[in-house]
């Protein structure tokens, strides 16, 4: 969910020597070319999956792998079709991060990225948007779910422990 933190928990793949491929990235890339006037980035992504199949995000973005398909991390997935398209490269690994709604809102309205709002009902209709292309499926079946919770030093801390398991 926005503001939970995988964008952190994609830095401390970095650090661990991953290849890091942020979704939304790969959808902005063909929004910026083909999106309709006053389309925003939520919809345009909307409309590729409804022509394209729920998948099409993660096929995009698949497409980004650069070399080596070793260690590489996805950041962004919102659905179990999208899981499926990268369980076609090997045996992914579903890393969530999971935040409560009141502190992920915090977050968001002190970072304010273009797609942040500093009202509680905005983030809120975000949330839900996010929930209807289902990643709440993605959340609830992960493999690992890592809480975000306290400080950004806690979350380093908890995230690379349970990195160190898996890896």
């Amino acid at each position: 969910m926005p503001g939970s933190g995988k964008s952190l928990l994609s830095s401390i793949l970095r650090e661990r020597g991953f290849s890091v491929i942020v979704m939304s990235e790969s959808v902005r890339k063909r929004y910026e070319k083909d999106a309709r006037h006053g389309e925003r980035l939520m919809d345009y992504a909307k409309r590729l999956r409804e022509i394209y199949g729920e998948g099409i995000v993660a096929r995009l973005s698949i497409e980004e792998i650069r070399g080596s398909t070793e260690k590489v991390a996805f950041d962004g997935v919102r659905n179990l079709a999208e899981v499926e398209e990268f369980s076609r490269l090997g045996n992914p690994l579903v890393v969530a991060v999971h935040s409560p709604p009141k502190l992920r809102y915090e977050r968001m309205k002190r970072r304010m990225r273009s797609d942040d709002s500093v009202r509680d009902e905005d983030l809120r209709r975000r949330d839900l948007e996010e929930l209807s292309l289902g990643i709440g499926s993605v959340i609830a079946l992960a493999d690992v779910v890592i809480v975000n919770d306290s400080t950004e030093e806690e979350f380093k801390r908890r995230a690379s422990e349970i990195l160190g398991k898996i890896s």
